[in-house]
Formats: structure tokens, C-alpha cells, sequence
């Protein structure tokens, strides 16, 4: 550490050692360039870092952090407490960004986008708000904060010469600005056809955003904890010629006899012959069962090793649920090793989560990372600085987006233009994987759709493909006036006497519980899955059917589920009744029936149940319903050879999603709830527009006169829009559940996690592994049904005024999970169907 100056920027905790301003300044801005070259913007990174925190050279901040720190005494911490967070010293970086603008040096519109980043890099909502809904610009507010509270002059007279001389050398230099009229220039050149600029540039102000969050945070970090600095590999390029060869290795042992492996193996194929193409966004639509995880891993690493791509830091896999996740990564980890694989999600086991997890977690820091759509799009979208900071890390990388067609409906333009960034601007492949391919290519092109190429598709021969593999037939048993639920049961139970096992998949729990209220005293094996069960329970259920179906059991099985079996649940029913729903819905739901070809033919049979209660909150469901059995089964029986005669074919799938996006075409916007928000949102406020051009704060500008927000070159609400997005609507709480049939040890967890609030020598790190340890005991409940939970003294808090329930043993059953009422065995047993 240089002695140059005795300003400080952290004091390391366990041992006192002090870190200069001056160091931290330097190698931040360091990491900050090596980040932002994959837009090739060093200047602009470099920049940010060595003004992010430059107010620290005031007497204010330095006389702090050394009261608070405890160098000067005991006493003076104690007083410091109160200054926490109130002492400024991000404004005066972005005030030198504005006053060179003012100066003439660079252009208002690099001065926006740096000067907003580095205001922001401790906000806690994230980047400030050019304009905001009441018409006020919380940017320019903040660039006019008086130099008695910024310390602006006072600070750039004390900064170290050697840091002013590289801030001015990057502000006086015709390379900063040259770097950044490049990139908007591609951005224009790439929108100008689509009309989504201003999304695209708020995307650049996210991505260097950023690169400042995560350059700053590792430093410090490192600084503080120098074991973790050990942990990171982000400039060490990974061995993907190892990493293919032990793949290469895996697939070679796989049986290629049958006709079904045979068919996998020829999409493994068209997968590493695609590795070389052009086009760097792709589809990969194969039947489900067609082996799509390790044939995607496959092209991924064969564009990684070839030398003809460009840099590759990372695969990062992106799935919808975290039970798919799970079991790909323990593949993954299986044929590479555990140190190559990341997994980052909530739900992570005891055994699986370690501090070298949390640490690479934090910017996704692994040569191949498993992650949900839901961090994902939090790290495009979400408020505050933790998700931002990953953003960048998905430059020189490659995606790859498993079951894209579970891509929220709000999000869809928003996806669209942060893909479009991505592959475009930032040295990005991805690769969207499903057997139901959404049409995001055909979308409002205006507001954002995918820039899909010509030559996007990796299979060479759909219709080939999906041809050989089919392995099931959609039967539409729909009727007039619907399935009653005894009728149902009733037919369940003459199609499991002919095929020796049947899945039901209904559309909620509620129908899934009564089908089993009646099916559970048949003489066949009945089994029932919920999300009202833990993640625990869900995984055990599913293993037994697994190797009840894999030993070909003697005894009828019949599984009655929601859509949690759709996707990424390797099992194999010999036919199937799915509740009348979305096309999409059906097609996932047949890739349970005759998944590996055992049978001629496997049998999905659509049947509309009337007692099902659709509520106004399924809004999506619904549509979907009525699309598939009004239009495409009508259709279908006038002319089955529109439809290549086949329900599971392609065309069959893209007219349904012609007809499904046009009827949500609204939503696709991400619709703001009127009243939320501070100011609060107007009634047609979205998202897009708040990170487009806004013209709800615009109209709100012009009308109150104020000329200077009018005059910034953007006006994107960021703050407002990242403080009302939100991937997943609900606001579910977790219940901690009592689960311990099997050896499970539930009670023992709840135990465990109480004990954290009542015994203070505990360590936080053990407190940690015991909150992991309890997401596989938990569900995720609605208000309302907390509330009757409440009501009924089913639930017990933990500690007081800590908000964590814990579920008593009479409301948790091993058939149904989390129940309303009190059970025992003797009474559920004798209940009515």
C-alpha cells in the first residue's frame, strides 16, 4: 500500500490495517476498465473509478471514518454512530463529471450517463431518477447539492496529484469522448429501425452502473477479507478445452442404440456444428425429452474452445425453478467438477451452499454458473445495488435460457431489449432452449422485439426432429358443460387400468386436492404434489414415483399435480389428463407421457373440468384456456393439415402464440399497479416507458415549466422503475414446516433456526447455514392464507417481531402438505370425497 498520503478509504476490521484513498481510487478504476472493455469504454470505466469516491479526501469524511473506525478512541465510535450514511462523498465525483460538461470538455450526454453513476453507487433504490413522475429531476437536484455538504472544492484541492493528473489526462483526452460516440453510434445504427433507443441507452447506464458497483465492491472486499480475493478467477481465462473434453468424455458413454438416444445424439450434433455460426442469438426447439441441457452445455463449450470466438468468461445456465436447477447443476457438477460449476439461487441445500458459493455468487465469478430467470432479470431490472452489480458479467458470456416459454408475459419487451444489448453490444451469445418456443421475434417491434437472424435455429430439421421424436398424441376430450370431478375420476381410473400409470395435471391446488380426495381409496398407488409441500417433500414424492415407474411396478400409479411436473421433471407416465389449458401447458405436460419411447404411443387427453374455479389473479390461464379449445381445437378438427396434423407440431404452436401475445399485447409493457410508486404512478404508467422515454414524467415536466429536466438528453425514471419491478407478482411468505417422514428432520430445523434468537453464541456464520438449511422446510403461502393459518393458532413465530413462522405438526401432512385445517390420520382417512 503506497504511504503517498495519509488519506484514508477503509480501516480492515480484524487487524486495523489501513487502506489508502489513493490506493483504492486506483485499483478500483483499474477493474472498473478491465470491465467496461467489453463494451470497449476503458475511458469511461477508468473515469468512474478514480471519481467514484473522491469526496473522501474532505476533512469531514476523513475525521469519520476515523471516529467511526475507532482510531481515534472508543468514545469517538460510539458518537460516529450517528453520522453513519449521512456524510456525502459520491456527489462531488458526478459534480467534477458536470462541471466538465459546463466547461465544454465532453458532451451532456457522456456527462449524464457517468455523472448519474457515480451519485448513485451507495443508493440504496439504485440510479437516481432523471426526471421523475412529478415532473422534478432528483439527478439535477442532486447535482446542486452546495459544495458545504459535497465538499467538491475542498476535496479535489487535497486529492492526491497522481489521481487528478489520470482524471484530468481521461477529461482532457479526445478518447473518452471518441470511445463513447462510438457505442452510441452502434446503438443507433442497431435501433433505428425498431425505434427502442432510449430503452437500449438505459440499459448502457445500468451496464456501467455495474461495472462501478462490482469494481468498488471487490476491492473493498478484498481489502477487508483478503481470503476472498483468492476465491476470484475473473481475470484468469477458464480452460474450456479441459471443460469440453471432459463432456465429450460423458457423452461418448451414453447408449445410442435405441431410437430415441439416437435422436438425442443428433441434436448433440447439430448443436456442436452450430457452435461456429455467425449469429449469436439462437433457438434450440426440440421435443421435451430431446436431452436439450447437455446438448446446449455442448454447443456452449465448442464456441467457447473455438478460436475463431471471441473471449469467453462464462456459461451461464438460466432456468425458471429451482427444482430443474438443482438436479442440472448436480449433473453439471457430476462431469466437471464442483469447483467449475456456480449454483445461485434461493434454495440452495445445506450441502450444496459454502462460503466460496456466497462469495462467487456475488458476481457470478465461475466458469459455468447456474442461475433462475428470476436473478436474472433482477440483475437487469431490480432496485438497489446488489443485483445491478451482476449485470455486467453477462458480457463476454453465453446464456443460455432453458424453458423460455415460462418468460413472465410482463417482461417480454423488456427481455427483449436487454437480449438485443447483450448480443449486440456486449460480446454476448444466448441461446433460447424450449419445445414451445415463444414468438419474441414477432412481437410489437417498436417497443422490442428479438433481433432473431435468419439463420437462428440450431437444428437444421425441425419437422425432421419433432416428426421422429414424437412419442404422444393430444387427444381433446373437451365437452360441453365440462368434466364434473367425480366424472374425471372416474375416467382417470379406466385410462390407469389400461396403461399402468397416469399423471393428472391440474391448473390449482385446489383441483388437484379434490381429484385426490377421491382417487386416494382406489386400490391404486395415489400420490399427490403441491407447492403446499416443502422442497424436501416435493423431491422425496418425486423420487418414489421415479423408481416406482423405473421398476415397473405391478401396482397402478396414478400422481395428481399443478404445473410444478411440467418442466425439467424427468419422469415417464404411460398416459396423461391435463386440465384444459394453454397450448404451451399441454405440450410441456405430454413430455411426461412416453418420455423415452417405450410405448408405440402415449396419450394426453385434454379435459375442461367444471368445477375447476379459474380466479380473475389466473388472468394468464384463463386466456389461455379459452385460445386452445375455442380457436386451435376448433380449428384443428376444420383442418388438421394447417397444423401439419398435429397438435404438438410447430405450426399448431406458433398459431397459438399468435393468438395468445396479440390478446397480451398490453401487458407485455410490465403494467405498473396505479397508485404505487413515490410520486405515485398514473393509471397507464409502465415500465418500458419509464425506462424508455417517459413521457408520464415528461408531460409532468413541460407542464409545471421545468426547462432544465426538458434539457437533459435522457430522462429515464430509474429509481421509480426498479422500485416497482418485481419478476414474481405474488407476495408469498415463507412458512417454515414441520417435515420429518423419510428421515427428514424439519422439526429439528425449526429447532435449530429458534435457538439462533436465543443463544448469542451462535455465530453468524452457523446462523447463515441454519437459514439455508431451512429453505428445503419451507413453503411459500399467500397473504390471505397466512392470515387463515392465523386465525386457526397454526402458526407460531419464532422470536418475536422477526416475522418467521413456523407451522405446528397437526397443519402439515404428509399427502397434502400445508392444510387450513388440523388433521389427524384417523379423520382424513374417513373424509368425504
Amino acid at each position: 500500500m503506497s504511504n503517498r498520503t495519509p488519506f484514508i478509504a477503509h480501516v480492515r476490521e480484524t487487524d486495523g490495517l489501513l487502506q489508502s484513498l489513493e490506493d483504492h481510487l486506483s485499483e478500483t478504476a483499474e477493474w472498473c476498465a478491465y470491465f467496461t472493455s467489453a463494451l470497449n469504454l476503458p475511458q469511461c470505466g477508468k473515469l468512474i473509478g478514480l471519481l467514484h469516491d473522491v469526496g473522501k479526501y474532505s476533512n469531514r469524511f476523513q475525521k469519520y471514518i476515523r471516529e467511526i473506525t475507532g482510531i481515534e478512541s472508543e468514545q469517538t465510535k460510539i458518537e460516529a454512530q450517528k453520522d453513519i450514511g449521512k456524510i456525502d462523498h459520491a456527489t462531488s465525483g458526478a459534480q467534477i463529471i458536470w462541471d466538465a460538461f459546463e466547461a465544454k470538455r465532453i458532451p451532456k450526454i457522456l456527462a449524464q450517463v457517468l455523472s448519474v453513476v457515480i451519485m448513485s453507487h451507495h443508493s440504496r433504490t439504485g440510479m437516481k431518477d432523471y426526471v421523475d413522475l412529478s415532473g422534478t429531476s432528483p439527478f439535477l437536484k442532486r447535482l446542486s447539492t452546495p459544495d458545504s455538504k459535497t465538499h467538491k472544492t475542498e476535496a479535489w484541492e487535497k486529492a492526491d496529484p497522481v489521481i487528478k493528473a489520470k482524471i484530468e489526462d481521461i477529461l482532457y483526452s479526445d478518447s473518452l469522448v471518441t470511445e463513447f460516440r462510438t457505442i452510441i453510434s452502434r446503438i443507433q445504427e442497431n435501433t433505428k429501425e425498431s425505434g427502442t433507443l432510449h430503452n437500449t441507452f438505459s440499459l448502457l447506464c445500468r451496464f456501467l452502473f455495474s461495472c462501478l458497483l462490482d469494481a468498488d465492491r471487490i476491492n473493498t472486499s478484498d481489502f477487508e477479507n483478503p481470503n476472498k480475493g483468492t476465491l476470484r478467477t475473473l481475470r484468469q481465462s477458464p480452460d474450456w478445452n479441459s471443460l469440453l473434453a471432459k463432456l465429450e468424455e460423458k457423452l461418448v458413454k451414453f447408449d445410442n442404440v435405441c431410437e430415441i438416444n439416437q435422436l438425442r445424439a443428433q441434436i448433440s450434433n447439430d448443436c456442436k456444428s452450430a457452435a461456429t455460426q455467425a449469429e449469436n442469438l439462437l433457438t434450440l426447439q426440440v421435443p421435451t425429452g430431446g436431452g436439450k441441457t447437455l446438448a446446449s452445455l455442448r454447443f456452449a463449450l465448442h464456441r467457447a474452445a473455438s478460436p475463431e470466438t471471441h473471449r469467453v468468461d462464462r456459461i451461464i445456465y438460466i432456468i425458471p425453478y429451482t427444482s430443474i436447477i438443482e438436479q442440472n447443476a448436480k449433473v453439471a457438477c457430476d462431469i466437471f467438477g464442483d469447483d467449475n460449476i456456480l449454483e445461485h439461487h434461493s434454495n440452495l441445500t445445506e450441502e450444496r451452499d459454502s462460503w466460496r458459493n456466497r462469495v462467487l455468487s456475488e458476481n457470478w465469478d465461475a466458469p459455468i454458473v447456474f442461475t433462475t430467470s428470476v436473478q436474472f432479470l433482477n440483475a437487469l431490472f431490480a432496485g438497489g445495488t446488489k443485483t445491478a452489480r451482476r449485470m455486467h458479467q453477462l458480457s463476454n458470456s453465453i446464456l443460455i435460457f432453458d424453458e423460455i416459454q415460462s418468460l413472465p408475459i410482463k417482461s417480454v419487451h423488456l427481455f427483449n431489449n436487454a437480449l438485443n444489448f447483450l448480443c449486440q453490444q456486449c460480446n454476448t451469445t444466448a441461446v433460447l432452449c424450449t419445445a414451445t418456443m415463444p414468438l419474441l421475434n414477432r412481437v410489437n417491434q417498436q417497443l422490442g422485439a428479438l433481433s432473431l437472424g435468419a439463420e437462428n435455429s440450431i437444428i437444421r430439421d425441425k419437422s425432421k426432429i419433432f416428426r421422429e421424436l414424437k412419442r404422444t398424441t393430444i387427444i381433446d376430450n373437451c365437452r360441453p358443460g365440462g368434466w364434473t370431478y367425480l366424472a374425471a375420476s372416474e375416467f382417470a381410473r379406466g385410462l390407469v387400468d389400461k396403461h399402468g400409470s397416469l399423471l393428472m395435471v391440474c391448473n390449482t391446488k385446489a383441483a388437484a386436492q379434490h381429484l385426490f380426495d377421491i382417487l386416494k381409496n382406489s386400490d391404486d398407488h395415489v400420490i399427490h404434489l403441491s407447492t403446499n409441500m416443502c422442497p424436501a417433500h416435493r423431491r422425496h414424492k418425486i423420487d418414489n414415483i421415479h423408481k416406482s415407474l423405473s421398476n415397473n411396478s405391478s401396482t397402478p400409479l396414478i400422481c395428481i399435480s399443478t404445473q410444478l411436473i411440467e418442466a425439467g421433471v424427468d419422469l415417464d407416465f404411460g398416459c396423461v389428463i391435463r386440465s384444459l389449458a394453454g397450448l404451451d401447458s399441454i405440450v410441456q405436460a405430454a413430455g411426461r407421457c412416453n418420455r423415452h419411447g417405450k410405448r408405440e404411443m402415449g396419450y394426453v387427453h385434454v379435459l375442461n373440468l367444471s368445477e375447476e374455479k379459474i380466479y380473475a389473479a389466473l388472468k394468464e390461464i384463463k386466456e389461455g384456456q379459452e385460445i386452445t379449445m375455442d380457436r386451435i381445437f376448433h380449428e384443428f378438427k376444420n383442418n388438421p393439415a394447417g397444423f401439419d396434423d398435429d397438435l404438438l407440431s410447430e405450426k399448431a404452436m406458433n398459431r397459438y402464440y399468435e393468438y395468445f401475445f396479440y390478446q397480451r399485447a398490453r401487458d407485455m409493457r410490465y403494467p405498473c399497479k396505479a397508485g404505487t410508486g413515490h410520486p405515485p404512478l398514473p393509471q397507464d404508467a409502465t415500465i418500458l416507458s419509464l425506462l424508455g422515454t417517459n413521457d408520464e414524467s415528461t408531460s409532468e415536466a413541460s407542464r409545471i415549466k421545468n426547462d432544465d429536466a426538458l434539457k437533459l438528453k435522457f430522462r429515464h425514471a430509474f429509481s421509480t422503475a426498479a422500485s416497482v419491478f418485481q419478476v414474481i407478482d405474488a407476495p408469498t411468505r415463507g412458512i417454515i414446516v414441520p417435515y420429518d417422514a423419510d428421515g427428514h428432520e424439519g422439526s429439528k430445523v425449526i429447532g435449530e433456526l429458534a435457538a439462533c434468537y436465543s443463544n448469542d453464541e451462535i455465530s453468524l456464520c452457523e446462523q447463515i447455514r441454519r437459514h439455508k438449511r431451512a429453505q428445503q422446510y419451507t413453503v411459500n403461502a399467500f397473504p390471505h392464507t397466512i392470515d387463515k393459518l392465523l386465525k386457526e393458532d397454526a402458526l407460531v413465530e419464532i422470536q418475536p417481531g422477526e416475522s418467521i413462522y413456523f407451522l405446528r405438526d397437526q397443519y402439515y401432512h404428509d399427502d397434502l402438505g400445508v392444510t387450513l385445517e388440523a388433521f389427524s390420520e384417523l379423520n382424513y382417512l374417513q373424509a368425504e370425497p
